[in-house]
């Protein structure tokens, strides 16, 4: 944080100073001023921000916070400004943990862009990078990179079901052509919204995959729920927000490290959901024996060449531009 920091008129001195300095830096406070009451100015601040605040996403608090408590369905909050009291779906009164969020404010920023639209674009490679951070360099995966239990899981699986809504079911739509292409698996997509209100025979030997970036879409959450009801025990999230509804609801995890998504129309989560679903992919092949050694190493060495390749395509962007500009 780093807000308008001048001296404060004020008589005498701030006797505590260093103590201050040392724990509002702590918190994030970037200090411009060597006056001791300089800290007044930070400590009306960080005294605007006690209370509690209510949100749907963890991004809209991350000006204020990153200290979260995730709601279960059903849970009624009563907040005030000193006081968090939290009620089950029968009123009794319930703990919920408190989770430090892994976003940071500087991810919401918008920075030297025109409009979050650009700086989303631009951020793909970053994103890429970090959400392939993960497999490290070695010339083959593991299926642990999906869970502790994902060897075990992913091993009987013989078909895929994915289920999403919006850009993630045009994800799952790609995934389809390599999970059929590439894993030799079947694989339906479907769109979450239809898919609770039909009737539809469980496989107890399917992998149900629920992809949202946010990890709270409500359609998602529902399907996933109502496939959770018929007896699938064999579910994947691949989400952005590691502390979501989602993921804390499916057996194995992929968190895509996309980061904040602000712009409307989506980039950094579709091109980091394809990411995890090649990777889904691979290790699927690879359990089900479709994809050789060979194969795989030359597939992953692709795959962590990627982002550089993001990156080419966009440093174009300028030339285009101009080109644009002389059109008549």
């Amino acid at each position: 944080m780093q807000s308008p920091n001048p001296a404060p008129t004020a008589n005498g001195i701030v006797a505590n100073h260093e103590t201050l300095l040392s724990a509002l830096s702590a918190q994030g406070y970037v200090f411009t001023s060597d006056a001791d009451t300089g800290t007044i100015a930070h400590l009306v601040e960080d005294g605007a921000h006690t209370g509690h605040y209510a949100a749907s996403d963890a991004s809209a608090l991350l000006q204020v916070t990153r200290k979260l408590i995730y709601l279960e369905n059903g849970d009624i909050a009563e907040l005030t400004a000193d006081r968090l009291r939290i009620a089950d779906g029968s009123g009794a009164p319930v703990e919920r943990p408190v989770v430090i969020s892994q976003l940071s404010a500087d991810a919401v920023e918008l920075g030297h862009y025109r409009h979050y639209m650009q700086k989303e674009i631009f951020e793909q490679p970053e994103a890429l990078a970090n959400t392939l951070e993960l497999i490290g360099n070695g010339g083959w995966l593991q299926p642990g990179i999906f869970g502790a239990d994902a060897a075990d899981l992913l091993a009987g699986v013989r078909s895929v079901l994915i289920l999403a809504c919006g850009t993630s079911y045009h994800s799952g739509v790609t995934a389809r052509y390599w999970l059929e292409s590439l894993a030799g698996i079947p694989c339906t997509v479907e769109i979450a919204s239809e898919y609770r209100y039909r009737s539809s025979v469980p496989d107890p030997d399917q992998l149900v995959v629920a992809i949202s970036q946010s990890g709270e879409t409500a359609d998602t959450l529902a399907a996933l729920r109502h496939a959770k009801d018929l007896g699938h025990t064999r579910t994947l999230a691949i989400c952005n927000v590691p502390e979501s509804a989602i993921v804390r609801e499916c057996a194995l995890r992929f968190i895509t490290r996309a980061g904040p998504e602000i712009g409307v129309a989506s980039t950094n989560a579709f091109t980091t959901q394809l990411a995890a679903l090649f990777l889904l992919t691979l290790v699927v092949g690879k359990l089900r024996g479709h994809i050789d050694e060979q194969a795989e190493h030359d597939h992953l060495a692709r795959l962590r060449h990627l982002p550089v390749s993001v990156a080419r395509v966009l440093e174009l962007e300028p030339s285009n531009l101009a080109k644009s500009l002389t059109v008549d």
